[in-house]
């Protein structure tokens, strides 16, 4: 378990600020980078600061060398708070944030979630048992991110009316933070038990459609490197 200290509510305060100056308007919010990190530490395989701190930073740049280290030191410790959430009895307390009407209170959340899967190398479809397995741990992200319907609506295909996707909604972000351990245990166990890749459908094609559902070639969705 990391020694890094843990992050007080100071802390993620400071943190907000240093990503929230106008050289920084293309940095992850706060609750996108828990969602991203919850993602990375849960990954088949680890992934490395130098791969995921880039992608909450964007392609901003920090006024000042002195506060681009203070960002990085407040993100690992970020990064090891997740993680002991995650290996903790109690999961994650997620960070939620008022949204507008009309606007899913968890999409940013698990936008950053689903960014955060395709950081792994080897991606997630890689090392499943199988497809449709992985496709189930991602559901919930990709239906309260909003993209699982976008991909719907784009591909032309059936999508419940109102009542049944708040019905939808309200279940998967009742049990949201479930599915959130759920995939951490998922790949924990095979980490640590060394359990074999099993291949039951077949390996999916860089030019195939990503099996997460988003609609896109799966060279551009979790295939992405």
């Amino acid at each position: 378990m990391s020694s890094l200290p843990r992050l007080t509510d100071a802390d993620l305060d400071r943190l907000d600020a240093l990503l929230s100056t106008p050289e920084m308007e293309n940095s992850m919010t706060l609750d996108a980078i828990q969602g991203l990190l919850c993602a990375v530490a849960s990954a088949p395989q680890p992934v490395p600061p130098e791969k995921w701190i880039p992608v909450v930073l964007g392609e901003g740049k920090f006024a000042s060398e002195s506060e681009a280290r203070e960002a990085e030191a407040l993100l690992l410790r970020f990064h090891a708070d997740t993680f002991r959430q995650l290996a903790g009895e109690d999961g994650i307390e997620m960070l939620s944030y008022p949204v507008e009407e009309g606007e899913e209170e968890l999409a940013f959340w698990c936008d950053g979630y689903l960014e955060g899967t395709r950081l792994a190398e080897p991606g997630w479809f890689e090392c499943g048992e199988d497809e449709e397995t992985v496709s189930e741990l991602l559901y919930p992200f990709m239906l309260l991110s909003g993209r699982l319907k976008e991909s719907a609506l784009e591909e032309g295909d059936e999508w419940p009316g109102p009542e049944e996707e708040k019905r939808l909604m309200d279940e998967v972000r009742e049990n949201i933070a479930f599915d959130i351990s759920e995939a951490y245990h998922f790949w924990f166990e095979r980490r640590v038990n060394r359990e074999p890749i099993r291949r039951e459908a077949t390996k999916v094609g860089r030019n195939d459609p990503c099996p997460c559902g988003s609609g896109k070639k799966y060279k551009a969705c979790h295939g992405a490197g």
